[in-house]
């Protein structure tokens, strides 16, 4: 029985959802989940296999009169993106997911969720401990680290699967099943800067409450990146007078739009009577509703040293580098083709480190945003890597599956589900080119603000798209 979550259909899932809530699951600690997944394969008397990356590949025989099916395997991530309110106190790394259920709504106190994708873990649990449908042979793949850059699905042993239909649960929308998704590949930064001794009065300048969201999914909607904001700030300074950079730090994940940044500047003058009309400007690039409570705040304060003037040029370069959206697709579905976030800034002794990540749907356009990375790093005499890349996935949206998914989402709600795509990664992509002749798809339940603290989950979605795993597997 659940202790928080009320109101539901199906019991099982949601138990499974609660319990590894408990579990601090966060990308790189995965051991412990891992270990709950292969404990639970044990009390089922169910074929289990974990690797080194903490994946964990389970099976389930076809029930009698199924054995000649074609295999399905279900596929989930058991990491989840951690981010909290910056008044919230929790330790990710030992403290579990406090659930708040209000109505349909399921969130969390001030952090993350871990919808994304413990939706998924939760109903594949359910799914094997089922013993009353029937169903073709099982295999159910937990994999780790998606969120930063598919790393467990890169680590797994293919020769293990025998399924040649899979379903990935990790899509945030019910009514659609997608049939495609963009490749991606993370850029680390590096600027080399001098430090120099200052003694004149310095200003900290704090950016905050912008919404955030997923560097994906969330890429088009017109939310603040508080990195390419503060740069404007900065410029509007520069307009005014010139100052050195002493310090600044924003984002802390790679796949989530940063929604804080603070930077720390030395002027050669004084601003202060320019302070609320740079502040109102600043207010005033705010497009996208769930950027409303943006904060922006200016004030002096003290620092012993600073980064030179040429450094500081250096770094207006960087924050003012084309961001988010870079082309849109030209034939339908209308989404991004190309895109950046710039994620993550922090500043370390005369180091300044920068992350970046660049999604496609193309080789070319992947290409194309680390080419301009490359360039940028040049011409401010920066260091850089690319890593995490990952392929794109587009299936056909007629194909058997899509079909086949679309009849037991009707059978089982009595609704409808196109197939599309999507401005995200996902594994699909990276497991089918490792499996021979194997069809993919990806669907899940309506998880809204994922990588945000904002993070949501309709409740009753996540039933209907139990029923519907559950329909597709009976004969």
């Amino acid at each position: 029985m659940t202790n928080v979550i009320k109101g539901i259909k199906n019991e099982r899932p949601f138990y499974y959802f609660e319990e590894i809530s408990k579990i601090p699951r966060g990308s790189g600690n995965e051991k412990e989940i891992a270990n709950y997944i292969v404990d639970f394969a044990k009390k089922h008397n169910l074929p289990a296999y974990i690797d080194e990356a903490n994946n964990v590949l389970i099976t389930k025989n076809a029930t009698q009169g199924r054995e000649n099916d074609l295999g399905v395997m279900l596929q989930a991530h058991t990491d989840m993106v951690c981010e909290k309110d910056l008044a919230t106190k929790h330790d990710f790394s030992s403290e579990p997911i406090a659930l708040i259920q209000e109505g349909n709504i399921l969130r969390a106190n001030g952090t993350t969720l871990g919808a994304d994708d413990g939706f998924g873990v939760a109903i594949m649990l359910a799914i094997l401990e089922n013993d009353e449908i029937s169903h073709p042979y099982i295999e159910c793949l937990f994999t780790s680290s998606e969120e930063i850059g598919l790393v467990g699905a890169g680590k797994f042993d293919y020769t293990k699967i025998k399924a040649k239909q899979m379903i990935n649960l990790d899509s945030a929308e019910e009514n659609t099943v997608i049939i495609g998704c963009c490749g991606g590949v993370r850029t680390e930064m590096t600027l080399s800067c001098t430090r120099e001794e200052n003694t004149s009065d310095a200003y900290k300048i704090t950016i905050g409450g912008l919404c955030g969201g997923h560097s994906g999914e969330d890429i088009d909607k017109g939310r603040l990146n508080a990195h390419i904001l503060m740069g404007k700030v900065l410029m509007l300074i520069k307009e005014i007078t010139d100052f050195k950079i002493s310090y600044i730090s924003g984002g802390d994940k790679d796949n989530a739009i940063p929604r804080e940044c603070e930077c720390i500047i030395v002027p050669n003058a004084s601003f202060d009577d320019k302070i609320e009309e740079i502040k109102k400007i600043i207010l005033n690039k705010v497009v996208a509703k769930e950027d409303e409570n943006l904060t922006i705040n200016i004030e002096k304060t003290d620092t012993s040293s600073t980064f030179s003037s040429k450094d500081t040029e250096k770094m207006l370069k960087l924050l003012s580098i084309p961001n988010a959206v870079l082309k849109y697709r030209d034939v339908a579905p209308i989404l991004p083709s190309i895109s950046r976030n710039l994620a993550r800034i922090r500043t370390e002794e005369s180091n300044i480190k920068i992350g970046f990540s660049s999604r496609s749907y193309t080789k070319e356009g992947l290409d194309f945003s680390t080419d301009e990375l490359e360039s940028l790093a040049s011409k401010i005499d920066a260091s850089y890597y690319h890593h995490e890349r990952y392929p794109s996935w587009q299936d056909e949206a007629d194909s058997p599956l899509v079909t086949k998914w679309q009849k037991a989402y009707n059978k089982a709600t009595g609704k409808t589900t196109v197939p599309t795509l999507i401005h995200a990664g996902l594994e699909c992509g990276l497991i089918t080119s490792n499996v021979k002749g194997l069809s993919a798809i990806s669907v899940g339940a309506n998880v809204h603000d994922l990588h945000t603290p904002r993070e949501t989950m309709e409740i009753d979605s996540m039933d209907r798209i139990y029923d519907t795993v559950c329909t597709f597997l009976s004969k």
